[in-house]
């Protein structure tokens, strides 16, 4: 009876118990797992667009290139700055914007029209224009000289066929020739598969999405959208209906949401482009984000009945578990009992004996595990362990959290200050023992941290992190730690708190970029607490890696490869914020870049193959950026070497010569590479070879380089306009010279004279 009593009290209480976890922890699973699911769809959404917004920003740039094409060439440049037209230039210019039509394969069409002549010339067609036809082209974008961006339909062979069957996207370019009412046009036409396969990458699973995009004024002129079961996006006509307007855009990304006609309710996310002002929004219901929470449910419903179960059953077994605890323990411990002695003295003979035994096995366990943690973390953040169910279960076992949604890397440098000596090997040891508890009971307060000892004079620390911000205070708290090592050791301790990333696959970037950051960190920061992203601005650190690839062929055509790997380390410092991933893309697309650069040089034989084979294996199957940076090592490599064989061989002398005459007749509107082939009694094609050989750049890159270093000069030197300066360097065309000189020096010719006043 009595059994039977206490049974039913702990059964009771137990399950009681049990009730109430249970609702709570299922009531905290269900607001976390929501938050962690519109949180996470909200990150990838942004940071995919993101991403169409930099494929955007290239193909605007070769948009703007392709016109420039167009008004560098004799053939073009003629027909378009005609008042009259004539079918032999035209036929000219056609061949030539066949030639450059060629040479994109996204591109379907290229064209211009003469306003003075009222002319369309495509590599396809060529006509007149209807008033029609004239007023798509002239929006209030082009009228202002800026460029846009339309979709349209088009015929087999160009638009002004009755069967319009393609889409496209239109980008009209103005350029002023002539003093004239209107703008003359550069027409590029981008087949819409060129965005489909960017947009498609932004497809949730299933459900409802659209994609929209915005030109400058904020019209929707392209609607892009995916039903149930649809794996792809569809062009159509008309964007759903919101029940409220979409509010002021004005950053360069962000999210809100908002209700459908239906009353469903939404996320919409957006990404802005700079510099070619397109919006892209992407909306997807909050439906499809949390469609898996009726698994959720069912699997709560039947942990709850499995755990009552499991409840019941101990709770039977409770009671008797509470009988013969010491009658257990003598029985285990003690082997040979005495006849006549005391029970408990022979038991707490035996604990004591064990306890000894075990010791033993304990402190050779504890350093073979120490070890065996070490090398965990090693991996982790070198990018060698795999964030798997499997790695995650050996990380569990080490202590290490994978399951958190973002984390954060600090690296801490600590070094003797000033004249300070050397410190021994045992007052060594000793701050560096400080130095780890120190840093790790200030951590501690924010989370579980997993610490490595990198080297002898840097500790880093991976805190997990529950949401996508700094903890609060952590900068004032590290702090402490500088004054405590320098009081008490006469150290200088330099601290780096790296970008937050989002789950356990981007640790080993994060490391990467956080230990580059303090490395290559300006000396204002040492001795000082600071972010990875706070030693440069976002403008100077999105110009830096825009022009990567221009320092990398500067760089090889000096030969210094060790300057090629400073550059690479300070890139990766710079990409905390970056996923793997994209670092891979970007890389590949410098690569190719670098490879355009030197593309007359390495094309002869098998070199090109070679260095294009270095290009594909920088993909995803790369397991960590070292073998990522290993592989652009090996490239650049490479190309240096060829490089410096071509300059070997190449005809010295008739490019010394040229380059002389260059460097005379710079301001000759007139000066081709095919005059000074003709001078020197070679052939145009191999002339240009040569040329490329011993200076590294193409011609007409070489003379505009020549020509805007003197402009620069003459902004400096006098006070001359900047058509006249345009004028005196060889440039007629005042439009194509902003172009250059930007380029050039990243910003406009006045601006670079005031920046220049400013400084002196």
């Amino acid at each position: 009876m009595r059994k039977k009593t206490l049974f039913n009290q702990y059964l009771f209480s137990f399950l009681l118990v049990i009730f109430l976890v249970i609702a709570l922890i299922s009531a905290i699973m269900f607001s976390l797992f929501s938050h962690i699911q519109i949180t996470g769809a909200r990150s990838r959404s942004i940071s995919q667009l993101e991403q169409v917004c930099q494929m955007t920003e290239l193909l605007h740039e070769e948009m703007i290139s392709i016109g420039n094409q167009i008004l560098q060439s004799s053939a073009t440049n003629t027909c378009l700055s005609s008042g009259s037209f004539d079918r032999l230039k035209e036929a000219a210019a056609a061949i030539k914007l066949r030639e450059i039509q060629t040479s994109y394969p996204y591109v379907r069409y290229v064209s211009f029209y003469n306003c003075a002549s009222n002319r369309f010339i495509s590599n396809s067609t060529a006509g007149f224009l209807t008033e029609e036809d004239i007023a798509y082209y002239y929006r209030a974008p082009v009228e202002n000289c800026l460029s846009t961006c339309t979709l349209r339909l088009i015929g087999a062979n160009y638009a002004t066929q009755p069967t319009k069957t393609k889409y496209v996207y239109s980008f009209i370019l103005p350029f002023r020739l002539r003093n004239t009412e209107k703008p003359d046009l550069v027409i590029i036409d981008v087949d819409s598969d060129f965005f489909s396969q960017a947009i498609n990458s932004l497809r949730s699973d299933a459900g409802f999405q659209q994609i929209l995009i915005l030109n400058q004024d904020g019209e929707i002129f392209s609607v892009n959208t995916a039903s149930d079961r649809d794996e792809t996006f569809s062009l159509t006509d008309s964007p759903a209906v919101l029940k409220e307007a979409l509010p002021e855009m004005n950053d360069a990304s962000g999210t809100f949401s908002c209700r459908l006609s239906d009353e469903t309710r939404v996320l919409v996310t957006y990404a802005r482009t700079s510099d070619s002002y397109f919006t892209v929004i992407n909306i997807v219901p909050y439906s499809d984000i949390l469609g898996s929470l009726p698994q959720i449910a069912a699997l709560t419903l039947f942990s709850c009945l499995l755990v009552l179960l499991v409840g019941t059953l101990l709770a039977y077994r409770t009671s008797a578990w509470l009988s013969r605890p010491i009658e257990i323990l003598y029985h285990r411990y003690v082997k040979t009992p005495e006849p006549r002695g005391n029970q408990l003295e022979q038991l707490n003979q035996a604990v004591a004996q064990t306890y000894a035994r075990a010791n033993q096995l304990e402190q050779g366990l504890i350093a073979s595990y120490a070890e065996s943690k070490k090398r965990c973390v090693q991996r982790l953040l070198h990018g060698e362990l795999t964030p798997d169910a499997k790695a995650a279960e050996t990380c569990r076992q080490f202590g290490i959290d994978l399951s958190s949604p973002y984390y954060c890397v600090i690296a801490i440098r600590c070094v003797p200050k000033g004249d300070t000596p050397e410190l021994s090997e045992s007052k060594g040891f000793i701050y560096s023992y400080s130095l780890e508890n120190i840093a790790a009971e200030v951590l501690e307060r924010y989370g579980k941290t997993t610490r490595y000892l990198s080297s002898k004079n840097i500790l880093t620390f991976l805190l997990p992190l529950p949401e996508e911000q700094y903890p609060v205070s952590i900068r004032e708290e590290l702090t402490r730690i500088i004054s405590v090592m320098e009081v008490r050791f006469s150290m200088e301790t330099t601290i780096c708190i790296g970008s937050i990333v989002a789950s356990a696959s981007n640790i080993n970037m994060c490391y990467v970029s956080t230990g580059f950051a303090l490395k290559y960190a300006p000396l204002s920061t040492r001795g000082t607490v600071f972010l990875a992203g706070e030693a440069i601005s976002p403008e100077r650190m999105d110009r830096y890696q825009k022009d990567l690839h221009l320092r990398l062929a500067s760089l090889i055509r000096q030969g210094d490869l060790d300057g090629c790997e400073r550059e690479f380390d300070q890139t990766f410092s710079r990409m905390a914020d970056y996923s793997f991933a994209t670092a891979i893309s970007y890389f590949n697309h410098v690569m190719m870049s670098l490879l355009d650069d030197f593309s007359s040089v390495v094309s002869v034989g098998d070199t090109y193959g070679m260095l294009m084979e270095k290009i594909n294996q920088i993909n995803s199957s790369l397991p960590n950026v070292y073998m990522l940076r290993r592989r652009c090592t090996e490239f650049v490599t490479l190309t240096a070497h060829v490089l410096n064989i071509n300059r070997q061989h190449g005809n010295e002398q008739i490019i010394s010569s040229a380059v002389l005459y260059l460097q005379k007749n710079y301001s000759n509107p007139e000066l081709t590479l095919r005059m000074l082939a003709e001078l020197s009694g070679l052939s145009p094609a191999y002339f240009g070879k040569l040329f490329t050989a011993q200076t590294t750049y193409p011609f007409i890159d070489y003379l505009n380089n020549l020509r805007m270093d003197h402009a620069a000069q003459l902004l400096l030197e006098t006070r001359q306009t900047v058509t006249q300066i345009s004028q005196a360097v060889g440039i007629l065309n005042t439009n194509y010279f902003y172009n250059l000189f930007k380029k050039r020096f990243g910003m406009t010719p006045v601006a670079y004279r005031r920046s220049k006043e400013k400084i002196k």
